[in-house]
Protein backbone atom coordinates (compact mmCIF):
# COMPACT_ATOMS: atom_id res chain seq x y z
CA UNK A 1 0.00 0.00 0.00
CA UNK A 2 1.46 3.34 -1.07
CA UNK A 3 1.02 6.12 1.45
CA UNK A 4 0.92 9.71 0.29
CA UNK A 5 3.41 12.16 1.74
CA UNK A 6 2.00 14.83 4.02
CA UNK A 7 2.54 18.30 2.57
CA UNK A 8 4.16 20.81 4.88
CA UNK A 9 4.00 24.38 3.61
CA UNK A 10 6.67 26.65 5.05
CA UNK A 11 7.50 30.34 4.92
CA UNK A 12 11.04 31.33 5.90
CA UNK A 13 10.84 34.54 7.93
CA UNK A 14 13.44 37.36 8.03
CA UNK A 15 14.80 36.17 11.40
CA UNK A 16 15.25 32.66 9.90
CA UNK A 17 12.41 31.21 11.93
CA UNK A 18 9.91 29.20 9.89
CA UNK A 19 6.14 29.56 9.75
CA UNK A 20 4.54 26.20 8.97
CA UNK A 21 1.13 24.90 7.91
CA UNK A 22 0.60 21.15 7.67
CA UNK A 23 -1.91 20.17 4.99
CA UNK A 24 -5.27 19.54 6.65
CA UNK A 25 -4.60 21.83 9.59
CA UNK A 26 -6.11 25.26 10.22
CA UNK A 27 -3.35 26.47 12.54
CA UNK A 28 0.09 27.74 11.62
CA UNK A 29 3.06 26.87 13.80
CA UNK A 30 6.49 28.47 14.10
CA UNK A 31 9.87 26.76 14.39
CA UNK A 32 13.08 28.49 15.37
CA UNK A 33 14.89 27.31 12.24
CA UNK A 34 14.70 24.96 9.28
CA UNK A 35 16.76 22.45 11.28
CA UNK A 36 14.05 22.42 13.97
CA UNK A 37 11.42 21.88 11.28
CA UNK A 38 13.39 18.98 9.77
CA UNK A 39 13.87 17.37 13.19
CA UNK A 40 10.16 17.68 14.04
CA UNK A 41 9.01 16.36 10.66
CA UNK A 42 11.43 13.42 10.79
CA UNK A 43 10.22 12.49 14.28
CA UNK A 44 6.48 12.93 13.61
CA UNK A 45 5.95 11.77 10.04
CA UNK A 46 7.04 8.81 7.98
CA UNK A 47 6.68 10.63 4.66
CA UNK A 48 6.44 14.35 4.07
CA UNK A 49 6.96 16.88 1.32
CA UNK A 50 8.20 20.36 2.17
CA UNK A 51 6.71 23.08 -0.03
CA UNK A 52 8.42 26.48 0.07
CA UNK A 53 5.90 29.34 -0.01
CA UNK A 54 8.34 32.07 0.98
CA UNK A 55 7.74 35.33 -0.90
CA UNK A 56 4.51 34.13 -2.48
CA UNK A 57 1.28 36.11 -2.71
CA UNK A 58 -2.04 34.94 -1.30
CA UNK A 59 -3.18 34.12 -4.84
CA UNK A 60 -0.05 32.05 -5.51
CA UNK A 61 -0.62 30.18 -2.25
CA UNK A 62 -4.20 29.43 -3.26
CA UNK A 63 -2.95 28.20 -6.64
CA UNK A 64 -0.47 25.91 -4.85
CA UNK A 65 -3.31 24.43 -2.77
CA UNK A 66 -2.01 25.68 0.56
CA UNK A 67 -5.52 26.21 1.93
CA UNK A 68 -7.25 23.27 0.20
CA UNK A 69 -6.94 20.99 3.22
CA UNK A 70 -8.11 23.51 5.81
CA UNK A 71 -11.20 22.35 7.67
CA UNK A 72 -12.92 25.44 9.06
Amino acid sequence: MLKHATKIYYDLLPDYSVSVLVYGSTEWDVFRSMNHLYAWADAEMTQYELVDITNTTAQQRMNLGVFDGCQY
